[in-house]
């Protein structure tokens, strides 16, 4: 399936999800995440504020800043680049021209300096490829952290698909959390995948 018809589909599948439904499969995506942190040393967090129809990032964020993390989330700078500017519970945050809310604050982290990246994800596949929305931002952010940095991704189950044919350009995550499981890299090397079924 070519990554603009697997767009298309996922978009569908999201947006049938009833609320309690959604609230229900959020509530399990962030238990297996938390789980997944618990295992982590880190101090910086880089993160984004979800859409409607995304799997809600705001436990996340409000658990992070609860535990004294440093939280950052993206900003767009231009129409090829983004930042990490760091947030803090009160701060103000505003719509940047694709509707997604972003700090206001110009106080930048460096990409070097994060520790645990958690990414938006529109569709993945076992092999932890990724599809996003297609403007290639969190690809070329990514490319940019730190080798110890742990490039998460988080979905609902069904957003995963068979196969996604990878671009030279396209970062493979280390791990991704859904809320029947979470699909982590076995072996760096062979780029074997486990899953841990917690359902």
């Amino acid at each position: 399936m070519v990554k603009r018809k697997i767009r298309k589909v996922i978009g569908i599948r999201r947006k049938l999800v009833e609320p309690r439904r959604k609230l229900y499969l959020d509530i399990l995506v962030y238990r297996n995440l938390k789980k997944l942190l618990s295992t982590l040393e880190f101090q910086t967090v880089f993160t984004y504020m979800s859409l409607p129809y995304e799997v809600d990032t705001k436990r996340i964020i409000e658990y992070l800043i609860k535990k004294n993390k440093k939280v950052c989330m993206p900003k767009i700078v231009n129409s090829a680049e983004m930042v990490a500017c760091e947030y803090k519970k009160k701060d103000k945050l505003h719509r940047n021209k694709f509707g997604i809310l972003e700090p206001s604050s110009k106080q930048q982290i460096p990409p070097s300096q994060i520790d645990v990246c958690i990414v938006p994800i529109v569709a993945f596949d076992k092999d932890l490829n990724r599809v996003g929305f297609g403007k290639g931002y969190y690809d070329r952010f990514l490319k940019k952290v730190a080798q110890h940095c742990v490039k998460v991704g988080i979905a609902y189950h069904f957003q995963k698909v068979k196969r996604i044919k990878a671009n030279e350009h396209d970062v493979k995550l280390d791990v991704i959390v859904t809320d029947r499981l979470v699909l982590l890299q076995k072996n760096a090397y062979r780029g074997e995948c486990d899953e841990k079924d917690t359902t």
